[in-house]
């Protein structure tokens, strides 16, 4: 029996990577305000149709194409919060200093500051998520006694991952793991 056909022909993984990968050339070239459908197209080797079948605007292209690069924040579980708190801050900060995307994305977010519409995709599809997983290990945090309870998530967030993100921002290192360590410590002591 031949199973029953879809309307239109089925999407095409290595179209959808070379979307992707268009995408973050064209970031790194012309950056968002000269980006189009058209260059991502064109430069993915498709058509205008296969882009927008997928996404419908350039802010969604441009957030599904950071989203499908940058892997999400997973929340460690162990019987140490503290701990687990450090390994997501260390998880987070090692994926910026490995990904080859990095800068394309601060880039996108430094845009999202001007254009609403970017900032709230990027807030649904991109923050939300990862903030998730950081205030749910914030929390085991704060509830086993390392963090004090009138400090906010993001209070907290920006103690811990802030000066590592200025320092590559501003300095253009990303903190080795010991620099890191040195940095969490001062972050837990204030925070607690």
């Amino acid at each position: 029996m031949v199973p029953p056909s879809t309307p239109g022909r089925p999407r095409s993984a290595a179209a959808e990577r070379a979307i992707v990968d268009a995408v973050l050339a064209e970031l790194e070239a012309v950056g968002y305000q000269g980006l189009t459908i058209e260059s991502v197209a064109r430069r993915a080797g498709v058509g205008r149709p296969t882009v927008y079948r997928r996404w419908p605007d350039r802010d969604a292209l441009v957030v599904g194409a950071l989203t499908a690069t940058v892997p999400p924040l997973t929340a460690p579980s162990t019987d140490d919060p503290v701990a687990d708190l450090r390994a997501l801050v260390t998880g987070f900060v090692g994926g910026i200093a490995r990904s080859p995307a990095a800068r394309t994305v601060l880039a996108v977010h430094a845009t999202g500051a001007h254009r609403p519409d970017l900032r709230a995709a990027l807030h649904e599809h991109y923050l939300a998520p990862r903030a998730e997983a950081l205030a749910e290990t914030i929390a085991r945090a704060r509830d086993a006694g390392a963090i004090r309870s009138n400090l906010t998530d993001e209070q907290v967030r920006d103690l811990l991952i802030g000066p590592a993100v200025y320092r590559w921002l501003m300095v253009g290192e990303v903190p080795d793991a010991a620099e890191l360590d040195g940095l969490l410590d001062l972050a837990l002591t204030a925070l607690s």
